[in-house]
């Protein structure tokens, strides 16, 4: 009995020993970050995107999270910028409960225009670049 109750234990911990470093519990306005993985502008199948409207955004997010894409998915392609891996974003604000934020692309052509973003695409594609000290 003793050897069931530790490998539950263990089982349950495992989360908290071994987290996802790549995590980030907080995002906030003004952070810079990186698309690191591999995404080309040019390839309609290989590019990660940004919204010009957080309701493309948001029906997005709700197709993945209920499987529903003949009801939510109804974007426009001309209404995406597609990234390359290396391209910058700056955080502005949120939107719709913390799921879309609204970021500044900082690399392009398109580069200083404010576009939307799913949290998950963010926290799973991007990493956060550190900040320099102001001294």
């Amino acid at each position: 009995m003793t050897k069931k109750l530790s490998f539950s234990i263990f089982f349950l911990l495992i989360p908290f020993i071994f987290g996802n470093e790549n995590v980030v519990s907080d995002i906030e306005n003004g952070q810079t970050w990186i698309l690191e993985t591999k995404s080309n502008k040019f390839s309609v199948g290989n590019s990660k995107v940004l919204y010009f409207f957080s309701n493309d955004a948001y029906n997005t997010y709700q197709a993945r999270r209920f499987s529903d894409w003949d009801r939510f998915s109804i974007i426009n392609g001309k209404n995406l910028v597609r990234l390359s891996t290396g391209d910058k974003v700056e955080i502005l604000n949120s939107k719709h409960h913390e799921r879309i934020y609204e970021v500044k692309l900082l690399d392009g052509f398109n580069k200083n225009r404010k576009y939307f973003l799913i949290k998950e695409d963010l926290i799973n594609d991007f990493k956060l670049m550190e900040q320099e000290n102001e001294t």
